[in-house]
């Protein structure tokens, strides 16, 4: 099936890129479409759920000597910057990072924020200056209209009024968790967040048991029901996306870690990691970019020995559905076709993508 509507997420996002993935199915080396780093481990929120707070208690940050030859080596090749943390806009150099990666060449730029800082001067001017969208995490939306979530709104609203008044291209966006505990919440909240002044509304599964050997999405039953719903009374014109595969029960499958050569994510340690789910895992720890960043860093043989032992069988959080082992499932369908010529690609393909080299 093909879905012409600009969707931001699916399996297929990096056909946008089609000579990196002949490339690859080539065996030649490739540079990422997207790199996804942790600018700091500091976070301005503290959530009981959060699979990533005892890293945080490391308060690492990434410096702008490390991120200047970081950038100088992706920024001409890989077009994609995703700045996550902890709080990416809570590092005092965000403003200097932004500004850095434009000039270093990378076309489009994301922050993933709490949106509790959206509100300080040096951040705004940074973000409607080089940022292409911010998305804010919509915390606490379950919970009925708390003083967090209802101030959330409140910036959001003052932000958009900045962008509308200075022209600026910069995009709001809002993310909101998914379980089947929330749905009675889903659509009053969610026409709050889209009346607050967003460009999209983006809806992706809720993930517990992280302190477990095998985390996995929470119950999701009725979510897309809901997410329907919603969508029935929306405003006209409203962008509400769903990232549909990730809330099917059709099993990933993969011979080795595909998606980490078109995605890569480095933590506020300076590490390569295989993937966002999986940071700050010392198992899955690519390459210490403390000790090697050279311009063939993602080629050593150390690295690419890494991924090719990671599969569907021993990924262990392959039950998230997490962007990596999505994409790498999606590739091993590509591979398997062309090995056998069958026809073996995935059932949903979108051609339409928001923030192509954002993937």
């Amino acid at each position: 099936m093909t879905n012409d509507s600009p969707s931001i997420f699916a399996s297929s996002k990096i056909i946008a890129h089609q000579e990196r993935i002949d490339a690859y199915l080539k065996g030649k080396n490739i540079y990422p479409i997207t790199v996804e780093l942790d600018l700091t481990q500091c976070c301005t929120r503290s959530c009981h759920s959060c699979p990533y707070s005892v890293a945080r208690a490391q308060g690492k940050t990434l410096q702008l000597p490390f991120l200047e030859k970081l950038f100088a080596i992706l920024g001409p090749n890989t077009p994609g910057l995703v700045l996550s943390g902890g709080e990416a806009t809570f590092a005092p150099h965000f403003p200097e990072t932004v500004k850095l990666a434009r000039e270093k060449g990378f076309k489009e730029i994301a922050v993933i924020s709490n949106g509790t800082r959206l509100d300080i001067t040096e951040v705004q001017n940074a973000l409607l200056e080089f940022v292409t969208s911010v998305r804010i995490s919509i915390y606490d939306w379950q919970e009925g209209d708390s003083e967090s979530f209802i101030a959330t709104l409140r910036r959001i609203e003052r932000l958009r009024k900045r962008i509308e008044q200075e022209g600026s291209s910069l995009e709001i966006g809002a993310a909101m968790l998914t379980r089947t505990d929330w749905i009675s919440r889903l659509k009053p909240v969610g026409l709050q967040v889209l009346q607050a002044g967003v460009d999209w509304l983006y809806f992706h599964p809720f993930c517990v048991d992280w302190e477990t050997y095998r985390p996995v999405q929470a119950n999701q039953s009725g979510v897309l029901e809901a997410i329907e719903d919603l969508k029935k009374v929306a405003p006209a014109g409203s962008n509400i996306q769903v990232p549909v595969e990730r809330y099917l029960l059709r099993p990933l499958y993969f011979e080795n870690l595909h998606g980490s050569h078109f995605l890569i994510q480095v933590g506020a340690d300076g590490i390569n990691y295989a993937g966002p789910e999986c940071k700050y895992h010392p198992e899955y720890a690519l390459l210490d970019l403390n000790e090697y960043l050279e311009q063939d860093f993602l080629w050593q043989e150390k690295r690419l020995c890494r991924l090719r032992e990671i599969n569907s069988d021993n990924y262990r959080v392959i039950g998230t559905k997490h962007r990596p082992p999505v994409f790498s499932d999606f590739i091993e369908r590509l591979i398997q076709a062309k090995k056998w010529s069958v026809e073996n690609t995935p059932a949903i393909v979108h051609t339409n993508f928001l923030y192509p080299d954002i993937v």
